[in-house]
């Protein structure tokens, strides 16, 4: 087993906060307001929405849509 850089390991907890930052936001906003839901990932500070969701997935275990449908 080899370590992590310190760099992944720090960038890892910058996106688990940003992760719980969006679940924070969406429970905040509407459902109505799906552009915002929309653009949670891009509010969050991710690049785009494919890193978001991945991140997203590797924190919680499931989709962002899926967290969704159970709050």
């Amino acid at each position: 087993m080899t370590n992590k850089p310190v760099i992944e390991k720090v960038n890892q907890k910058i996106n688990r906060s940003r992760v719980k930052y969006a679940v924070t936001l969406a429970e905040s906003l509407s459902s109505k307001d799906s552009s915002a839901v929309n653009k949670i990932w891009e509010l969050c500070g991710f690049n785009s929405k494919k890193e978001f969701e991945e991140n997203f997935k590797n924190v919680y275990g499931t989709t962002f849509r899926e967290y969704l449908k159970k709050l």
